[in-house]
């Protein structure tokens, strides 16, 4: 195990507020059993925004009066909290640090250093590209020249991204202007002789047109053509650079919570070994609720098939959060593995759009003592009474919040990489060390953009498993080397969302070793422009895809 990071109060006074949080959970208790409700006294927000987390529908059925009395629970925690006279509240440990940190500001010094002894062929603006009508300097270049463009996006109307296009004789390829930190410049490096092979080329003389545009608010800063000699400088300063910034790593091959329940310690143990063998490939799929029946997507399967997938995935989104805990103990019950996603906005009380829509006041929520970040912590644990009703039954989860972390059209990346994994890092204490999760599996999900990952990243202590998404078509095999370049040797590296499920052949010539994957919900799953039924009864019926009657017994 790899940590027992546990929560505690500031100040000097632990047992005595120990004592007072035990004294007020026997009181409540107390006022449950005598039909009182916390109305009767003064509460804060934190204990309105747990209470609600709990249904009316939880309160008509034994499972639900677990669900019930676990939201008790945590009402009464956060009340005692929010009510001490002093700020006493909850803060987590300081986290450790994850890698050294070269500033921007250093670094780009040192690139424009190096550039400015090549040859400046361009400097952009907003919005207007390189598009030459003399390429002699392309064509008379040497296959170990290279060529640079210092590149961002300076506007925000685009969700913080642009688009560059490289375009040769042969079709564009699009390049995104990174989302995170947008007005950060960047490094885009290509030798002539990988221009060449994209143009499909032997030498440098058959090129016939080069352009590079910027639209989106991407901004073309500047290109360069560097000689062998420059370019080899270049080479040692990124590769140096790289190596002092390197995440430093701690995973030993089990899970995060050193706390864990026995039935995620065992399920964990399946997949590490699942991945470690190779060879293997569990499947997965996303339900939807809105389609008649929340089995749309698993009847689909079955239906052509003959199996179902052996992960679930399921969302807390619009506040699902009973019928979301009910499903996945069913299905948890019927052998599978479920895994929870949640898509909302900041005051995780509502659903997709206001992930995109609403942004946050990093600054204030993420400063213990202020409204702002007792509203964040309050607005986060309504996810605890299911999480912990999951817990009750004994169902370890695939945890996946703040997917696609680093794209840029969610809130919870809009505050930039520092401040997100500062985020990540607050669910994960406040859910395992101050609620005591067991149960939660926690799955780091990247978003299929590509980039400098490494920012992004929490570190070992806060992650079981790390991956990312795409909706291209294949096995995505340049993703997968990007993800293992920032994750620990040996962590499952998983294919959390897609559009099209990756053949065997495919994973294998690409070296994706996936763990899993999941298909989408809806149109994903049942169009056949994504998943023929002839892919579909394919992949479900070979011994290189694991379905749900394959599953080992993990209780």
């Amino acid at each position: 195990m790899r940590r027992n990071m546990k929560w505690y109060f500031k100040g000097e006074k632990m047992k005595k507020r120990f004592l007072c949080l035990t004294l007020a959970t026997v009181m409540c208790a107390s006022l449950a059993a005598c039909g009182k409700t916390g109305s009767d006294e003064k509460t804060t927000e934190a204990t309105v925004d747990a209470t609600a987390a709990s249904s009316s529908e939880a309160a008509t059925s034994d499972e639900g009066t677990e669900a019930t009395t676990s939201a008790t629970e945590a009402t009464t925690k956060a009340v005692v909290v929010a009510e001490n006279p002093e700020y006493t509240g909850w803060v987590m440990q300081q986290a450790p640090a994850v890698r050294n940190v070269i500033s921007d500001e250093e670094k780009l010094q040192s690139e424009m250093d190096i550039l400015s002894k090549g040859t400046v062929l361009f400097e952009g603006k907003v919005d207007e590209g390189y598009y030459p009508g003399d390429i002699s300097w392309l064509t008379g270049a040497t296959k170990d020249s290279k060529l640079v463009a210092v590149y961002g996006c300076d506007d925000e109307t685009h969700a913080g991204w642009g688009v560059l296009g490289l375009k040769m004789d042969t079709d564009q390829i699009d390049i995104k202007a990174e989302s995170n930190e947008p007005a950060k410049q960047r490094l885009l490096v290509y030798s002539v002789e990988e221009l060449c092979e994209i143009d499909k080329v032997s030498d440098p003389s058959e090129i016939k047109s080069f352009c590079l545009g910027a639209w989106n608010g991407g901004h073309i800063h500047g290109l360069y053509l560097l000689t062998p000699e420059v370019a080899a400088e270049l080479d040692k300063y990124l590769a140096d650079t790289a190596a002092a910034e390197a995440i430093q790593h701690s995973y030993d091959g089990t899970l995060s919570n050193e706390n864990a329940s026995e039935n995620a310690v065992n399920l964990y143990k399946y997949l590490c070994d699942t991945y470690a063998a190779g060879g293997k490939c569990i499947t997965g799929q996303m339900e939807s609720t809105w389609m008649g029946s929340p089995d749309y997507e698993m009847d689909y399967v079955k239906s052509v098939t003959g199996k179902l997938p052996a992960i679930r995935g399921l969302d807390f989104m619009h506040n699902d959060f009973d019928g979301v805990a009910d499903r996945a103990i069913a299905w948890w019950e019927q052998g599978g593995i479920p895994t929870i996603c949640w898509h909302t906005g900041p005051d995780f009380a509502s659903g997709y759009n206001e992930s995109k829509d609403v942004d946050l006041d990093w600054e204030n929520a993420l400063t213990p003592g202020t409204k702002e970040y007792e509203d964040l912590l309050a607005a986060m644990d309504r996810a605890v009474p299911a999480l912990q009703k999951l817990k009750d039954a004994g169902v370890p989860v695939l945890w996946r919040p703040f997917h696609e972390l680093d794209g840029g059209w969610f809130w919870w990346t809009r505050g930039g990489s520092e401040n997100f994994t500062k985020l990540w890092q607050m669910m994960y204490s406040r859910y395992t060390d101050y609620w005591q999760l067991d149960n939660l599996i926690w799955v780091f999900g990247y978003s299929g953009n590509g980039g400098d990952l490494a920012p992004w990243y929490p570190g070992d202590d806060f992650v079981d498993l790390i991956g990312a998404d795409s909706y291209t078509y294949g096995a995505n095999g340049n993703l997968f080397k990007n993800v293992t370049e920032v994750s620990a040797e040996g962590m499952p590296i998983v294919f959390h969302e897609c559009g099209t499920i990756p053949t065997e052949e495919q994973m294998v010539a690409d070296n994706a070793n996936w763990l899993y994957f999941m298909v989408w919900h809806t149109d994903y799953i049942t169009d056949e422009k994504n998943n023929t039924k002839e892919l579909l009864n394919e992949v479900y019926n070979s011994d290189y895809f694991i379905t749900l009657d394959e599953l080992p017994a993990f209780k």
